[in-house]
C-alpha cells in the first residue's frame, strides 16, 4: 500500500509521459522502489509491449553478470528477474541488447541499480540512442548522470518532492487520466486514515455501526502517522493481542482521548524517525511488544535497532542493514568523513566539515568533494543550494547519524572527533562573542542560530580528560548574550550550574561563570537566596583575580535586583559602584553605559538632577554608538527620566526609538524562548495589553516596532508639559497623588510607573517593558512628590559611603563565608 505519496505519484508520471529517462532518487528506506512498482503499474497499461523490472541487489555483492543480460532475460521471461545468474558482459549485450528492442515500445524498470551504475549508464544511453519508443524509470541511491535524465529526489513521508528537473506541481497538467489517478490515491489515504479512525470507534464502543455517532470525534493522522497506525494494528492483530495498549485495564474499554493520544504518540514517533517509511513500518512492528511511549523512549537515543526477521529483502530486516548497504558502497574516503561526520547534531558547513573531518591521512581540502559525493550518494541533505549565494550547509538523518557513529567508535577515533568538534564550536562561539562586542547583534545571533544544535551539543557533553571542563565553560561564558539577551536565560544558568562544580574555583572563567550564572538565575525568575550565592562567590573569585569588569558586574545586578524590591539608595549604590568600576572596552557582560543608564532609572524619581548627569555619562561611552543594545538602554533610561520631568514628547520619542532596538536585537533570535513572547508579539507591531483590559489600541498603518523610521508625517503626540491632560478629563478632577496612567489611588512610596519600570530592568529592557512606559507616557504625567530629604554621609545606603567598598565586601554581600 502507497500512503502519502500522491503527490510525487502524479509528478514522477508526469515526468513518464513526459521524458524517456526517469530517475527516482533517495536516501536508504525511502521509498524508492515501491514508487517506481506504483508508477510502472501505472504507466504499464498504455505500453503495448508491457513492463519490465530487474533488480540487482539484496544487500549482497553484486554477482558477475551484465546488466544487459539481466534485461534481455527479463524479456524473455516476461516477468521480473533477479540478476543472480553467472554469464559474460560486454559490448556484444549491450548490442544485442539494443536490437532486441529496437522496434518494441515498453517501459524497462531498473531497480536498486547502485552496484552496477556504471554499466547501467552505458546501457541506458544504447537504449535511449537506438530504441526510442522504449522508456526508462530507474530507482537508487545516486543519478546515472546523464543528459536527458529527469531526477526526482523523494523526501521524507509528507515531505513532497525536492529538487529534481521537473517541478513536482506540473504532474497537474499532464492529462485528466493522470490527475484522476492522483485524486485516486489521495482518497485511498484519506480512506485509509478513516478506516483507522473507524477501527479505533469500534474498539471503544463494540459497534461497528455507529461511526458517526455523537461520542465520536475523528482525529486526522498525518500521512506518517497513518502508515504507522496501519502497521502497528497489523503487527498486533498478527501477534494475536490487537488490545488496547499496556497499563490499562484487560476489561475496560477505550475513551476519544485514547484515540487522540494514540495519534499524537504515533505522530511523535514518526518525527523521531524523520519520517522514513521503512523506519516507520520497522517500529510499528515492534509496537506489538512495546507500548507507545516506551517505543518513543527508546527511539530517542537509537534507531539502528529496529528491525524484523520475516522482511522481504534481506537488507530492509533492519534500519541498520539498509543504511549499511549504502556505506558498503562508498569509497574509503566518503566512508572516513561519513564515520566522523557523525559527531555533528544538526547542520554543518564545509568549513566546519573540513576542520572536524581532517586528519590521520585525510587532507582538509579533500572533504568538501567527499561531500558532493556522500550528497550524491543520499547519504547527506544538502540544508541549502550549494550553487546559492549563501556557503552551502548539510545534515545528516538520524539514522545515518546512529550508523556513523557506530563506525567511528570502532575505529577508536571518536574522542578526537569529539574533541575537535568542541574546538570547532568555541571558535564559533569565540566569534559570535567578538560580533556581540563590536555591535554587530544580527551576525552574532544569527551565527549562533546557524549552529545552535551543535552548540548545545558540544556543550552537554561529558568533560574529559582531551576536553576539562574549564574548556567548556569558557564557550558557555562566550554565549552570554545568547543566555542574558536572546531569551535563554534557564538554559544558560542550567548550564552553568552543571559545568561550575567541576573546574576550579580560583581563576577569571570561573568568577565571570559565576556571574553570568547568578545574573541569568535573576533573569530566569529564581528564587533571591540562589543569584545572592552564585555573586558572593563570584565577587570574591573577582577581587582575588582582580578581574574589575566582574567586580563591577556583581554590583550591577545586585543593584537591579534592590530596584526591584524598592531599596532605591541602595540600587544607586551598587549601580554607582558598577559605572565606576566596569572598564570601558569590558568583554563578556553588559559595558559601563548599561549601568549608567540603569542608574538614571534608579534616580529619575527622587534625584532627577542626578539622573539627567547619569544619562549624559552612559551616552558618552562608544557602546552608545555602535550598540544597538546599549543604545536601547540607554534612550529606554532617557524616555523614563524625561517622563518624570514631564516632558511627555520628547519622552515618546525616545521610548519608540527605545522600542525599535529592543526588538532588533530581541528579533536577532528567530525563534523566541517562551517567556520572551511579548517581544514577539512587538515585533509584529502589536502591544501587550494591561490585566484586565481589551487589546490596546493600534493607529492604523502603524507598526510601533518602526515609528520615526520612516518618511512620511509623524504620528500624533502627546503634548509637552507637566500640566496636559487627557481628552474628556481635567486636572481638577484628579485626586491628589492620583496616578492617571493607572486608575489607582494615591501613590505611596514609588510611582505605579517607576514600580513597573523595575519589573524587568533586572535583564535586559524588553519590548513589553518599553510598550507600558509608552502607555504611561500617553496617559498622563506622573504623580507628583516631595523632595526626598538628603543623604547623610556615613548613611548606610549613601553612595559616598561606598568609597571603600572593595575594601573587604561589596554591599549586600557578607564579608564570611558563602551566602
Amino acid at each position: 500500500m502507497l500512503v502519502g505519496r500522491a503527490e510525487e505519484l502524479g509528478a514522477l508520471r508526469g515526468m513518464l509521459a513526459r521524458g524517456r529517462l526517469v530517475t527516482v532518487v533517495g536516501g536508504a528506506g525511502i521509498g524508492k522502489s515501491l514508487l517506481a512498482e506504483h508508477a510502472a503499474a501505472a504507466v504499464g497499461s498504455a505500453m503495448p509491449d508491457g513492463v519490465v523490472r530487474v533488480r540487482w541487489w539484496d544487500g549482497i555483492p553484486a554477482r558477475r553478470r551484465s546488466v544487459a543480460e539481466a534485461v534481455v532475460d527479463a524479456v524473455d521471461g516476461g516477468r521480473e528477474r533477479t540478476a543472480d545468474g553467472v554469464g559474460v558482459s560486454g559490448s556484444d549485450g549491450v548490442v544485442a541488447l539494443t536490437d532486441r528492442l529496437r522496434s518494441r515500445r515498453m517501459l524497462v524498470v531498473l531497480d536498486d541499480f547502485d552496484p552496477v551504475r556504471g554499466e547501467c549508464v552505458r546501457v541506458v544511453r544504447a537504449l535511449l540512442d537506438g530504441a526510442p519508443d522504449v522508456r526508462i524509470l530507474a530507482a537508487g541511491r545516486h543519478p546515472l548522470g546523464l543528459g536527458e535524465e529527469a531526477v526526482l529526489r523523494l523526501g521524507p513521508l509528507g515531505g513532497g518532492v525536492r529538487g529534481g528537473v521537473t517541478d513536482a506541481a506540473e504532474y497537474v497538467g499532464v492529462g485528466a487520466a493522470e490527475n484522476a489517478d492522483a485524486a485516486a490515491q489521495v482518497d485511498a489515504d484519506a480512506a485509509c486514515a478513516e478506516h483507522i479512525e473507524h477501527a479505533q470507534h469500534t474498539e471503544r464502543t463494540g459497534r461497528a455501526d455507529d461511526a458517526d455517532s455523537a461520542d465520536f470525534t475523528p482525529v486526522t493522522a498525518g500521512p506518517a502517522a497513518t502508515l504507522f497506525l496501519t502497521r502497528m494494528r497489523d503487527a498486533r492483530r498478527r501477534a494475536g493481542h490487537d488490545t488496547p495498549p499496556r497499563g490499562r485495564p484487560g476489561g475496560s474499554r477505550r475513551t476519544p482521548g485514547d484515540h487522540v493520544d494514540e495519534v499524537r504518540l504515533a505522530d511523535d514517533i514518526c518525527r523521531r524517525l524523520e519520517g522514513t517509511p521503512l523506519a516507520i513500518e520497522l517500529a510499528a512492528a515492534q509496537a506489538a511488544q512495546y507500548s507507545l511511549p516506551q517505543l518513543a523512549l527508546m527511539l530517542e537515543t537509537a534507531q539502528g535497532w529496529l528491525g524484523v526477521a520475516d522482511a522481504r529483502l534481506r537488507r530492509h530486516r533492519s534500519l541498520r542493514a539498509a543504511v549499511g548497504a549504502g556505506y558498503a558502497l562508498c569509497g574509503s574516503a566518503e566512508r572516513t568523513v561519513w564515520a566522523r561526520l557523525s559527531v555533528f547534531a544538526g547542520n554543518f558547513d564545509e568549513d566546519a566539515a573540513a576542520y572536524v573531518c581532517s586528519g590521520g591521512g585525510l587532507d582538509a581540502q579533500d572533504v568538501p568533494a567527499s561531500l558532493a559525493r556522500l550528497v550524491l550518494a543520499s547519504v547527506l541533505e544538502p540544508v541549502r543550494d550549494p550553487g546559492g549565494v549563501l556557503s552551502p550547509r548539510y545534515r545528516m538523518s538520524a539514522a545515518v547519524r546512529g550508523f556513523g557513529a557506530e563506525r567511528l567508535q570502532s575505529a577508536g577515533e571518536t574522542a578526537a572527533a569529539v574533541s575537535r568538534h568542541l574546538y570547532w564550536y568555541g571558535h564559533v562561539a569565540s566569534t559570535a562573542h567578538h560580533l556581540w562586542s563590536s555591535g554587530l547583534h544580527e551576525e552574532a545571533a544569527a551565527l549562533v542560530r546557524d549552529d545552535e544544535a551543535d552548540l548545545r551539543a558540544a556543550l552537554a557533553r561529558e568533560p574529559s580528560v582531551t576536553d576539562p571542563a574549564s574548556t567548556t565553560l569558557a564557550v558557555a561564558v562566550d554565549l552570554w548574550f545568547w543566555w542574558a539577551v536572546c531569551g535563554h536565560a534557564e538554559e544558560g544558568r542550567a548550564l552553568l550550574r552543571r559545568l561550575l562544580p567541576l573546574v576550579r574555583s580560583d581563576t577569571r572563567v570561573c568568577g565571570q561563570a559565576m556571574w553570568l550564572a547568578g545574573w541569568l538565575a535573576v533573569c530566569a525568575g529564581s528564587p533571591a537566596p540562589e543569584a545572592a550565592e552564585l555573586l558572593g562567590q563570584a565577587w570574591r573569585v573577582a577581587m582575588f583575580a582582580g578581574d574589575d569588569a566582574t567586580v563591577g558586574r556583581v554590583s550591577h545586578v545586585l543593584g537591579a535586583m534592590a530596584l526591584a524590591d524598592g531599596r532605591t539608595e541602595r540600587a544607586i549604590a551598587h549601580l554607582r559602584a558598577a559605572a565606576d568600576t566596569i572598564p570601558v572596552h569590558a568583554e563578556h557582560g553588559p559595558p559601563a553605559a548599561v549601568s549608567w543608564a540603569l542608574l538614571a532609572v534608579a534616580q529619575a524619581e527622587i534625584r532627577p538632577g542626578d539622573a539627567r548627569r547619569s544619562i549624559r555619562r552612559a551616552s558618552a561611552g562608544p557602546q552608545a554608538r555602535h550598540d544597538v543594545w546599549t543604545r536601547s538602554m540607554t534612550q529606554y533610561a532617557q524616555a523614563f527620566v524625561d517622563h518624570f520631568r514631564g516632558r511627555r514628547s520628547r519622552a515618546w520619542r525616545r521610548a519608540h526609538k527605545a522600542l525599535a532596538g529592543a526588538v532588533g536585537v530581541g528579533g536577532a533570535a528567530s525563534e523566541p524562548a517562551e517567556g520572551n513572547t511579548a517581544l514577539h508579539r512587538a515585533a509584529k507591531g502589536t502591544a501587550p495589553q494591561r490585566s484586565g483590559e481589551g487589546p490596546a489600541p493600534e493607529r492604523a498603518g502603524e507598526n510601533p516596532a518602526c515609528m520615526q523610521l520612516e518618511e512620511g508625517p509623524a504620528p500624533k503626540q502627546p503634548e509637552e508639559g507637566p500640566g496636559s491632560k487627557q481628552p474628556g478629563e481635567s486636572p481638577a478632577s484628579r485626586q491628589p497623588g492620583e496616578n492617571p496612567a493607572s486608575g489607582e489611588g494615591p501613590a505611596s512610596g514609588k510611582s505605579p510607573a517607576a514600580e513597573r519600570s523595575v519589573v524587568a530592568m533586572t535583564g535586559p529592557p524588553g519590548a513589553a517593558l518599553i510598550h507600558q512606559l509608552i502607555a504611561d507616557i500617553e496617559s498622563g504625567p506622573p504623580p507628583t512628590r516631595s523632595a526626598p530629604q538628603p543623604a547623610t554621609v556615613g548613611q548606610e545606603d549613601a553612595p559616598d559611603g561606598t568609597s571603600s567598598r572593595y575594601g573587604s565586601h561589596p554591599p549586600d554581600v557578607p564579608a564570611s563565608g558563602p551566602l
